[in-house]
C-alpha cells in the first residue's frame, strides 16, 4: 500500500527536471496522495523556489540546463531552509563515479531508471524513528 499524508500536514515535495512530462507524471501521482508538490526545469528556479517552499523532500535529475545535479545538491545542503531535506536523485545515465558524486554532494538516495513510483516514495520519506526504552 502506498503512504499517503491524509489527515497530517502536507509534505512538500520539490520536483526538479528539465522534462515537464516527467515533473507532470510524478506530480499527478504525489498529488494524489495529498502531497503538496512544486516543479521547476533549472537548478536556479529549484534554488530559488525551494528557499520559499522550504521542501520536505527534493527529487531531481542529475542532468539539468544550467548546473547538474550534483551542484544542486551540494548548494541545497548549505540553505538552512534545505539543509535536512530528504534529496533523491534519479537518473537514467550511469557512470563509474557517479555513485560516489551522488554521495558526496549530499544525496540521500541515488536512483537508477527505471524505478518504482513505490521506491521514490520510500526514498523521499524520512526515516521512521523508534521510540527509545527508557
Amino acid at each position: 500500500m502506498l503512504p499517503t499524508t491524509r489527515g497530517e500536514p502536507p509534505f512538500r515535495v520539490l520536483l526538479v527536471d528539465r522534462s515537464e512530462e516527467t515533473r507532470d507524471l510524478f506530480a499527478v501521482l504525489l498529488v494524489g496522495l495529498d502531497y503538496e508538490v512544486r516543479s521547476v526545469a533549472t537548478g536556479l528556479e529549484a534554488m530559488s523556489l525551494a528557499s520559499l517552499f522550504l521542501p520536505h523532500a527534493i527529487v531531481t535529475s542529475i542532468f539539468l540546463s544550467d548546473c547538474s545535479g550534483f551542484e544542486l545538491c551540494a548548494s541545497l545542503r548549505r540553505m538552512p531552509g534545505t539543509a535536512h531535506a530528504r534529496i533523491v536523485a534519479i537518473t537514467g545515465h550511469v557512470a563509474p563515479d557517479t555513485a560516489r558524486r551522488a554521495q558526496e554532494a549530499g544525496f540521500d538516495h541515488y536512483l537508477v531508471k527505471p524505478v518504482s513510483f513505490e521506491t521514490i516514495l520510500a526514498a523521499i520519506q524520512p526515516p521512521v524513528r523508534r521510540p527509545t526504552s527508557v
